[in-house]
């Protein structure tokens, strides 16, 4: 039986000899090196022709799958660092794969919460710091945060929009794409957002049934000026790439900035608004006016509610029709005059 030399998680060498792992203590002046076993008092002195002679007797049993841990952690290491997905993921695929080849193994790992934790701390050494305010940005931005996991260069613009840094992310083979299709299909979000930006903005291209993301951008506000730069950014990263725009529609979420931008300045282009959304913008107005309590407790109030939304799969000619319709059946309830108020100004 020969030595075998690892490297530990920490990039320090260790000797495996007959299912025992030994740290390195010194090398002698004739090349041999001497070993300190990691468990207990036990030493190894290991020679040039790979050959290893052990002093003192082992008080723990030797353990076959130790190094096979060692090798995991190290190999979770490394892909936390070159994997930029959630660390989170990363450790739940290990304990799955190491489930799977034996329940043994897991003995010897710390726990998930002890895992997830040593991997996010050694992931932060190897990055800049999070930014807390958009000033301690960094400018300008370093390239682990700039190109996709296989290489592709992902940042296309790192400016101001609207007068606020903002940053917007795209591959050329994602912005040719984009291009390329008649309709575009647009969203903001503002519960994933980093906290030092103000919303997500997203666009999709649309075909086939399949909406495609293409472009993220992390904005500053929602003014009409911050919309109105960034789709200008966009089109003339288009055109600089000799990509032919073949835009007709977008549909939006019923951003009153968004829906300016194209009317006034891209006239061309049908703004479409969202089903979804524009149901949940009556739903929040609905409970805006105090009426939540009774729409959960009376079901004609909830089908009433319901129809005008309903009232946008109308065809034209019935639309007038359908909202009338609505207006003879209103319910009694302290609010609805409110809540068709705002119906009518919007």
């Amino acid at each position: 039986m020969f030595a075998e030399f690892i490297e530990s998680t920490h990039g320090k060498k260790q000797l495996c000899y007959l299912d025992y792992r030994y740290c390195f203590k010194r090398k002698s002046q004739n090349g041999s090196e001497y070993w300190v076993f990691v468990k207990c008092t036990a030493t190894a002195t290991s020679y040039s022709d790979l050959s290893v002679v052990v002093r003192d007797e082992h008080t723990p049993l030797p353990d076959e799958n130790d190094k096979v841990v060692l090798e995991m952690r190290k190999n979770l290491k490394r892909k936390a660092i070159e994997d930029s997905g959630p660390i989170d993921r990363i450790v739940e695929e290990a304990y799955h794969t190491i489930n799977i080849r034996s329940s043994d193994l897991i003995i010897n790992l710390p726990t998930i919460n002890t895992l997830t934790n040593n991997l996010q701390k050694h992931r932060r050494k190897t990055r800049p710091p999070v930014p807390r305010t958009i000033e301690q940005l960094p400018l300008p931005l370093p390239d682990v945060y700039c190109k996709t996991t296989q290489g592709d260069w992902f940042l296309l613009y790192d400016g101001l929009l609207g007068g606020t840094r903002s940053l917007i992310f795209s591959t050329y083979n994602d912005i040719a794409s984009l291009s390329q299709q008649q309709h575009w299909y647009s969203d903001g979000t503002f519960y994933t957002c980093p906290s030092i930006f103000y919303q997500t903005y997203s666009i999709h291209a649309y075909y086939d049934g399949i909406s495609t993301p293409c472009v993220f951008a992390l904005l500053g506000g929602k003014s009409e000026e911050i919309y109105f730069d960034l789709f200008a950014v966009i089109f003339k990263k288009m055109m600089e790439f000799k990509l032919f725009i073949k835009l007709r529609t977008i549909t939006i979420d019923f951003e009153l900035g968004v829906a300016n931008v194209f009317t006034k300045h891209y006239p061309i282009v049908t703004v479409r608004g969202c089903l979804f959304h524009y149901g949940q913008a009556l739903f929040h107005k609905f409970v805006d006016v105090g009426l939540k309590t009774a729409y959960k407790d009376d079901e004609n109030l909830r089908d009433w509610f319901r129809s005008f939304a309903a009232i946008s799969l109308l065809p034209l000619h019935h639309m007038l029709w359908g909202l009338q319709y609505l207006l003879g059946i209103k319910p009694n309830y302290p609010g609805i005059q409110e809540f068709l108020d705002y119906y009518h100004n919007t």
